[in-house]
């Protein structure tokens, strides 16, 4: 019955510790590792010896031995002994044998995430309360697009359609892989708009964890969960503007659902709330997997996939504009310049054709990146060819060899099992590229386990291929 026991307690998502009467620990469940414990290792380890910075008079478990009664639902910040800080929503309880206490029992929640978008949406809300407070400027952009640079028959066209629709209060979808330039696109129909003081609120729907998504687009009631304030989400925050929400698949399909109802009702509703709350908000969503590719797999809802769509941009991936990379190049040249309070007066004829025998995986966002890292070690001068290492290029953007050439060599091999798994490391490292590192998405787009795909990254060694790809689309 106890192994039965132990069984059921492992696999709950909550975690559970307990403590003797001497304040050790005699157990602990696979969930604590939420708060980076090591559910074996702290076996026998004393309280204050995993968590230093605890006392006798600041620990609840303390409190609940000494009293004899529980504590439930208690909000605790804490640091563990790796020094990370840590956020549980906790439930303490004695453990009585014959009347006597002999240990307490603990469960709880990692709410860490919660605490840390709160606080995001706090931040912003107060940003964006300060923007409001600020006059309209008098100032017209001659030209939305100066930051929005190409010359490019397809980007020129582009161009032209944002000059029609950037006062029409219709959403807009724009698919374009990673590092085409899709915020710069949003940024540029914003400031085309003939109202651009009104607020553009952006967020990157993968990078919110999912069971915060909903709180974080609609907001809180306080009361609706412990700790929960009332606090508007980001569509009450772009309320009467522009909301720009990017990798829209990565929404779950509840909550595509109601935010279609958004779309056709103009409310919201906040998490633990019966009030509806209209709101005026342009959407533009985004999206780095075709539409089609969504529709097949069934990741986004068709329904909604056709009420986003009413304006669609389809941005090109840069190796489909090499005549744009000269004035690109240049446009990143003079940014640094600035940054770096540099003079680097170009490239030569040379670099330029280097530049041009390149592909670009990484689109834009990867050819500022390489310009970033050449302006941090030239002093003077052109940009020569000998400054552009296209080694490290390729090293770093997930070898376009894998993609050109077979995926595996039979000759060069000992054994089946290698050639398997090099082949699945290429296959793997390709689609991490094409997804910016976003492990999720990936998982999505070769149709197996989030939980598979992050084994095979640990067992191939890949997490810093993700680092290198994350630091260069953030580049």
């Amino acid at each position: 019955m106890e192994n039965w026991l132990r069984s059921i307690v492992d696999i709950l998502k909550e975690g559970v510790l307990v403590l003797d009467q001497n304040l050790s620990f005699i157990y602990a469940n696979k969930a604590v590792k939420t708060i980076g414990l090591d559910h074996e290792k702290i076996m026998g380890l004393k309280l204050f010896e995993v968590f230093p910075n605890l006392s006798y008079e600041t620990s609840v478990f303390c409190q609940v031995m000494k009293t004899g009664k529980p504590v439930i639902d208690r909000e605790q910040s804490f640091f563990t002994y790796r020094g990370e800080m840590k956020t549980t929503l906790t439930s303490t309880y004695p453990l009585f044998n014959n009347g006597k206490i002999i240990g307490a029992f603990e469960t709880f929640q990692d709410i860490s995430n919660v605490q840390n978008v709160t606080e995001q949406l706090h931040q912003l809300q107060l940003r964006q309360k300060k923007t409001n407070t600020i006059k309209p400027s008098s100032k017209t952009f001659a030209d939305p697009f100066e930051d929005f640079i190409g010359n490019d028959k397809t980007i020129l066209d582009i161009k032209s359609k944002l000059c029609i629709i950037a006062n029409s209060p219709s959403p807009i979808f724009i698919y374009g892989e990673t590092g085409t330039g899709k915020e710069v696109l949003v940024q540029s129909i914003h400031k085309a708009s003939h109202h651009s003081i009104i607020p553009l609120v952006s967020q990157n729907c993968a990078a919110i964890p999912e069971n915060l998504l909903e709180s974080y687009l609609f907001g809180t009631t306080k009361g609706s969960y412990t700790g929960a304030e009332d606090r508007e989400g980001l569509f009450e925050i772009a309320d009467g503007g522009i909301l720009f929400l990017d990798e829209i698949n990565s929404l779950p399909k509840n909550l595509q659902a109601k935010l279609l109802r958004v779309l056709q009702d103009h409310k919201i509703r906040r998490v633990g709330g019966t009030k509806e709350i209209s709101v005026n908000v342009r959407l533009i969503v985004a999206t780095n997997t075709h539409p089609k590719n969504l529709l097949m797999k069934n990741e986004m809802r068709s329904d909604l996939y056709y009420r986003l769509n009413v304006l669609n941009i389809e941005l090109p991936p840069l190796r489909e504009r090499m005549n744009d990379i000269p004035l690109l190049a240049e446009y990143f040249i003079q940014h640094y310049n600035q940054i770096f309070d540099k003079q680097i007066t170009g490239l030569t004829e040379k670099a330029l054709e280097k530049l041009l025998s390149y592909p670009w995986p990484g689109n834009i966002r990867e050819l500022k990146n390489c310009i970033e890292r050449i302006m941090n070690l030239k002093t003077s001068g052109c940009i020569e060819e000998k400054d552009i290492d296209l080694q490290d290029l390729y090293q770093i953007s997930g070898t376009f060899q894998d993609v050109t050439h077979p995926l595996i060599d039979v000759n060069n091999h000992s054994s089946f099992k290698e050639m398997i798994e090099e082949t699945e490391t290429k296959i793997i490292k390709q689609e991490l590229t094409r997804t910016g590192g976003n492990i999720s998405q990936a998982s999505r787009n070769l149709d197996i386990p989030q939980q598979t795909l992050s084994n095979k990254i640990k067992k191939y060694h890949l997490e810093n291929y993700i680092l290198k790809i994350k630091l260069l689309k953030n580049g």
